[in-house]
């Protein structure tokens, strides 16, 4: 009697149903946290294709604002004004930045912007899907000038916030670097003149180079006229 009962309680019938009941739940909510988290990243990665896309647009077409943003084509004689790089590219900024002169310029993706730097990022942001905001920005410092995309998008999916850090929103940048080889010697040489000038003098060094950055400036504009 005592053999039967004990025979009956190691029978394995049932652990099955068991073992799928706690385990198969488990990997069910495995496979769709995978699956929501594959479909965050495609998004992310989406979005900065489209960051690294605007910022390259820019960087190509900066040196002329009246090139298309897609084709870099411009009709022959078509030009920025000669002295543009004075004021328009915040290269004062960078050299005589206490003159009253800034080398940084923003511009939101659905906005302009009257100056020519915010005129060619809101041209290289034109074709950005209108569910994507960020902002494009400009940036000269004199040995590097960048334009950054800042880009984020709502994500419509049922992702808790705590698997993300920005919730259930995708945010990227992307970068890419304006080159232009003769004008980058042609800085150089002018910011080693200016140095050469100002060295040594102290006190009298900072009225100097802030007058000569006002002269500057003021030359550029009237010359961009």
């Amino acid at each position: 009697m005592n053999f039967s009962r004990t025979s009956r309680l190691r029978k394995e019938e049932g652990s099955f149903t068991i073992e799928a009941s706690l385990v198969f739940p488990i990997i069910l909510f495995i496979l769709i946290l995978l699956l929501f988290f594959t479909m965050y990243m495609y998004q992310k990665v989406f979005l900065n294709q489209h960051a690294y896309a605007a910022a390259e647009r820019a960087a190509y077409s900066w040196d002329n604002s009246h090139k298309q943003a897609m084709t870099g084509e411009y009709m022959a004689g078509e030009q920025d004004p000669l002295y543009w790089r004075l004021t328009d590219d915040r290269l004062l900024g960078v050299m005589f930045g206490w003159a009253g002169a800034d080398n940084e310029v923003t511009v939101s993706l659905a906005g302009g912007g009257d100056t020519l730097s915010e005129k060619k990022l809101a041209q290289a942001s034109a074709g950005m899907p209108s569910a994507m905001k960020g902002s494009m920005t400009y940036q000269n410092a004199l040995i590097q000038r960048k334009v950054t995309t800042r880009l984020e998008q709502v994500i419509s999916l049922p992702l808790p916030s705590f698997l993300f850090d920005a919730g259930n929103r995708a945010i990227t940048q992307g970068s890419s670097a304006v080159v232009e080889p003769v004008e980058f010697i042609r800085t150089v040489d002018l910011a080693r003149y200016y140095g050469a000038k100002f060295k040594g003098k102290g006190g009298e060094a900072a009225a100097s180079a802030a007058k000569a950055g006002q002269v500057v400036q003021y030359f550029g504009k009237s010359k961009t006229k």
